[in-house]
């Protein structure tokens, strides 16, 4: 009997100190998270300045995905990627996340879910028309890829289809699914943080206003303050300045403004036309389109760059309406291809431009490098294969329409049109006098360590005006396509802003890459009854196997003890 005690107290003992160390591990675990991935391209893992927005939210937040529903197997596998990605974030979120899907075609009559679906278009989250051919059907259907996310009061949409269209459908949900990390961590930042950082637009020297700057306005004011200014003296306000098709000279002292401005550290985006060109100025005989010279040429040159007095015209075009003949009194109209609207949709391997869908940009020039000391020139946009350049000025016609395009006659491929600079820029004042009013004790003849972008087109930041009603497209939307299409423009300018005001790390997380691995569709077929076998049949089997050997294992032991 003092045996069994004995026993009796050991084990209680043993059982009370694993008790204590199981409670004093889940205290001590409660705020840690562990996660092993296992993957070769570690696509389950998240950048730790996600991680560390997600573990300081203040708040809840609230995200309403509304793909959901009757979806084909490629849109499934992105939902499917949504629903890992916020069960993730959840996690992280010590679940100060909550999270739903939606599904727009669910309203209670025709007229709800029509009504829902204009929310959802006035939300900015566009529809997405697929095919669907099972069961020997050709069904179409409008699905929203999107969500929108609630923090604090406030909420904003999240495009979650946003891959490059000229990859393929599969490619770009693929591109889609490398995306969601950064897409839905970067609207949840924008909500939980309160400071907002400013952009300034200047709108000074001819630079283009009204209608046109709308759709650039609702792309960077979803994330930043963006002001317009004239006064290059107040650029030091700002956390960043766009320069957007100016055409009239700056004075000396403004050059010296903006040259010093980013010897500080302010960002700087120029959007520069090489040629003076409008298509609204192309009138019976055409217009010449005359080199532009504002002093900034200057500037970009001490940078590394320089944007080149000509025009390229490229074979992966857009259109536009010209008459071409009169059927009795009206005239008929047809959309023929116009080589100076370019789509651009080769880019390189950066997170600014990564997994973006095509931009469209018109009467692009090109730009040259030139040497500049510590400066690292990073080429993100280029054209296709089949380009030329022509030399400014030169005169452009709608005749020019009526050409045929000729691929061979277009001898130049993947021209850049933008480029991303960084280093410690040398001023272009450097061994000069400063201009009149400037204390020359305060100029600042290397920058810290900084970041600008040179692009070759103002275009690509003009929205085209809707000649019915003469109200604004939203930037990136063609109005002469043949079928709807809604380019990435706007896109390109928040990737743009993300990345030079990235304080953080949150935009290294558009780097992520996953590798589809398909499967051998040959092999699946011969092999189909032998992979059947042993996902379906064999762990039956072997269920059953491990019964029996239970069975006779236990039989034979309780044998033994009762004899």
């Amino acid at each position: 009997m003092e045996f069994l005690n004995r026993k009796t107290t050991e084990y209680t003992l043993k059982f009370l100190i694993l008790l204590t160390l199981v409670i004093l591990v889940n205290l001590a675990m409660r705020h840690q998270i562990f996660r092993w991935d296992l993957t070769e391209e570690k696509r389950y893992s998240m950048n730790e300045a996600t991680i560390s927005l997600l573990q300081n939210l203040e708040e809840p937040v609230y995200v309403e995905v509304y793909l959901a529903g009757d979806i084909n197997a490629e849109f499934s596998r992105l939902q499917t990627a949504i629903k890992q990605t916020l069960e993730q974030f959840k996690t992280y979120a010590y679940g100060n996340l909550q999270y739903s899907f939606i599904n727009p075609d669910e309203a209670s009559s025709a007229n709800a879910r029509n009504e829902f679906y204009r929310y959802l278009v006035d939300k900015g989250i566009q529809p997405t028309t697929v095919f669907d051919n099972s069961e020997g059907k050709k069904t179409q259907k409008l699905i929203f890829p999107g969500a929108e996310i609630s923090y604090g009061g406030r909420s904003l949409p999240v495009i979650l289809l946003n891959g490059n269209n000229a990859a393929g459908a599969s490619q770009a949900i693929t591109q889609s699914i490398e995306n969601l990390e950064y897409e839905l961590a970067s609207t949840v930042k924008s909500l939980a943080n309160p400071n907002r950082q400013s952009v300034a637009l200047f709108q000074g020297k001819g630079a283009p206003s009204g209608k046109v700057l709308k759709g650039l306005n609702d792309a960077v004011s979803s994330k930043y303050d963006l002001i317009p200014v004239q006064n290059t003296e107040r650029l030091s306000n700002f956390d960043a300045t766009i320069f957007l098709r100016p055409t009239e000279d700056f004075s000396n002292t403004e050059l010296y403004d903006i040259d010093q401005y980013i010897m500080n550290g302010g960002k700087s985006l120029f959007f520069l036309d090489g040629l003076m060109m409008d298509v609204d100025s192309i009138k019976d005989y055409g217009a010449m389109a005359l080199p532009i010279e504002t002093g900034l040429d200057d500037l970009l040159f001490k940078y590394g760059v320089r944007v080149n007095k000509d025009v390229l015209q490229d074979v992966n075009s857009g259109n536009f309406p010209i008459v071409t003949g009169n059927l009795g009194k009206d005239p008929q109209i047809q959309l023929l291809p116009w080589p100076y609207y370019i789509i651009l949709n080769k880019y390189a391997d950066h997170p600014i431009v990564r997994n973006m869908n095509a931009v469209y940009g018109k009467f692009v020039s090109s730009i040259d490098t030139v040497t500049a000391s510590g400066i690292k020139k990073t080429p993100l946009i280029f054209t296709s294969d089949y380009t030329r350049k022509l030399k400014g000025p030169i005169h452009i016609s709608f005749e020019n329409l009526k050409e045929d395009i000729k691929p061979e006659n277009f001898n130049l491929k993947n021209v850049p049109v933008a480029y991303l600079l960084e280093g410690e820029f040398t001023s272009a004042y450097q061994n000069r006098l400063a201009p009149e009013g400037k204390e020359a004790s305060n100029t600042k003849n290397k920058s810290v360590d900084n970041s600008i972008i040179v692009a070759s087109d103002g275009d690509l930041l003009l929205s085209e005006i809707d000649r019915k009603n003469d109200k604004p497209f939203p930037l990136g939307v063609d109005p002469y396509a043949k079928h709807p299409s809604n380019f990435a423009n706007d896109q390109l300018i928040l990737n743009m802003l993300n990345y030079l005001l990235d304080e953080d790390g949150l935009f290294i997380s558009r780097n992520k890459d996953l590798k589809i691995r398909p499967l051998d569709k040959v092999k699946v077929s011969e092999d189909k009854v032998w992979l059947q076998f042993v996902n379906v049949a064999l762990p039956i089997v072997l269920i059953i196997l491990f019964g029996i050997l239970r069975y006779y294992w236990r039989k034979r032991k309780y044998s033994k003890f009762n004899g």
